[in-house]
């Protein structure tokens, strides 16, 4: 009789065991997708964001062209000198 006792256990055992490995896998599968819709979340939102950020640089280059388009007509040559002022600045910093 107590070899049966013995190969009940191990058979115990070994369901025991199985249960244990299945729960694991499917906490890491829980966990793996938790991750993945994570990820989807917050690629999502920087799309967005990326979306919103391209279009007000749009409307802040179009607002600079449009205000340098005015200077250049308006005053030439406070916009010349502005312009030779801002190449010198760009040439000292790339210099240094």
């Amino acid at each position: 009789m107590g070899r049966i006792d013995t190969t009940d256990e191990v058979r115990s055992a070994s369901h025991d065991l199985a249960d244990r490995a299945v729960d694991a896998g499917l906490r890491a599968v829980d966990s793996l997708d938790r991750a993945v819709s994570s990820a989807q979340d917050t690629g999502q939102r920087l799309a967005a964001q990326t979306s919103e950020l391209s279009n007000n640089l749009q409307k802040v280059a179009k607002n600079f062209s449009n205000a340098v388009d005015k200077s250049v007509a308006e005053q030439p040559m406070t916009t010349l000198g502005m312009a030779v002022a801002a190449g010198f600045i760009l040439g000292a910093i790339w210099k240094s």
